[in-house]
């Protein structure tokens, strides 16, 4: 009887070079969700009779464009820049997130946390390399591109995603360390860092409540305009392959949608390139054939519609009611401490603690817009989107007010009015 076995041997794949297979998985999959159904509309005849060499060059400036890479259009008979084009969908941001988050994720299952620099390197090295290489390759007479700009964006957006993954499969020995070293910190050190940790989530909290408002909002109104909406899908005539195409265009804008009606539903607005809409009315102007436009409200007034800029308090009465809950409102703790009036002092911690966590939702808002809106290029349409500056202000406000109430409020959890004395007792 004989010992020896016929497994086959198998040789492990280095680290850096899992990161390369990884990353470049990556970026394949994402470009091909961009140039596939572009092929099927050349093939159909959707470019006319465009070079196939052209319609891959759209096809790569697409792909760019949507991690945020401005793109100069060029007139050639002016030789003058006509404008920039930059806009990103926030649905296929997102699943360049969630790709990016798949390769760190499985790169950190297949190393130890001492050794993830490994493919780590490989996999940004590996990654950014495909999208110079993507920048370098095509060329459009039409289109100026900078490539430093066109490759660092792209990669920035992978190493972020990278990140998630990677933070996601380590969570809890990075959890155990951090808190670890919070326990070292002095007393007041580790109140301040619980206190700053509970006022963030609270503000990420406040800012997804009034998302939620936003989007609720959005699809009611595109209930009520569905006709309209089915209208212009019978003039655009785009057959199934283009109909097809345009409803998944769509989807992946409704989250900017979903932004802007945020930005209405403060009571700042949003302009889509001639079309200023607010809650005072609409100035109705010239505004891109997609479907989802013709839900856009054209008779509101504030007179009649002025509930609607309540809303967004909701979001922020939830914050109140929740950072309460929490107990790490070590801000209140002082004030308590430094005035002795406690009617007075509570009611100075309630406005200061809606005032920290609205500030810091404003600040959160101010993100959101900013890569929510952009220009497209052409005539009016160089700028769509809220006012970032504006409509952040707005929404600090309202979810300061809301924090400020719930926070108020939320005693009444436990039955009854009471506050929190514990500063003054000690003191006692």
């Amino acid at each position: 009887m004989s010992n020896t076995t016929t497994d086959t041997k198998s040789f492990p794949m280095p680290l850096w070079l899992q990161g390369i297979v990884e990353s470049l998985a990556a970026a394949f999959l994402g470009a091909a969700i961009i140039v596939v159904p572009l092929a099927i509309m050349w093939l159909t005849g959707a470019f006319a009779e465009m070079p196939l060499g052209e319609a891959g060059a759209i096809g790569a400036y697409t792909w760019l464009s949507s991690y945020g890479v401005p793109l100069e259009l060029f007139n050639i008979d002016t030789e003058q820049v006509e404008g920039t084009w930059w806009f990103i969908p926030l649905g296929l941001l997102f699943v360049w997130l969630l790709l990016a988050r798949r390769a760190g994720g499985r790169l950190a299952k297949a190393s130890q946390l001492k050794s993830l620099w490994k493919p780590t390197v490989g996999a940004i090295a590996a990654y950014m390399f495909f999208v110079w290489g993507t920048t370098t390759l095509v060329n459009l007479d039409t289109v100026i591109i900078n490539t430093a700009v066109a490759t660092l964006i792209p990669g920035a957006v992978f190493v972020i995603g990278y990140t998630w993954g990677v933070l996601r499969y380590f969570r809890r020995p990075i959890a155990l360390a951090i808190g670890d070293r919070v326990e070292r910190f002095s007393d007041t050190a580790r109140n301040l860092s619980h206190y700053l940790w509970a006022v963030l989530r609270a503000g990420v909290m406040s800012l997804a409540g009034a998302w939620a408002i936003a989007s609720i909002a959005m699809t009611v109104q595109l209930g009520i305009h569905w006709a309209e909406v089915a209208d212009v899908y019978q003039r655009l005539d785009a057959g199934i392959v283009g109909g097809f195409i345009v409803t998944v265009l769509q989807m992946l804008v409704l989250p900017n949608v979903a932004a802007w009606t945020l930005g209405y539903l403060t009571g700042a607005g949003f302009s889509l390139g001639g079309t200023v809409v607010s809650p005072a009315g609409t100035l109705a102007g010239p505004q891109p054939a997609l479907p989802i436009f013709a839900a856009i409200p054209t008779e509101q007034n504030l007179q009649d519609h002025w509930w609607i800029l309540l809303l967004l308090a909701i979001a922020g009465i939830v914050a109140g009611w929740w950072f309460f809950g929490v107990g790490e409102n070590h801000l209140e703790d002082a004030i308590i401490a430094k005035i002795s009036n406690h009617p007075t002092a509570i009611t100075v911690a309630v406005v200061a603690t809606g005032t920290v966590i609205g500030l810091t939702a404003g600040l959160l808002c101010m993100l959101v817009m900013l890569i929510s809106g952009g220009s497209w290029a052409i005539g009016d349409l160089s700028s769509v989107g809220p006012p970032v500056l504006l409509t952040s202000g707005l929404f600090a406000a309202h979810i300061g007010i809301g924090t400020a109430i719930g926070y108020a409020l939320a005693p009444l959890s436990q039955g009854a009015l009471y506050y929190r004395r514990s500063v003054i007792k000690e003191l006692d």
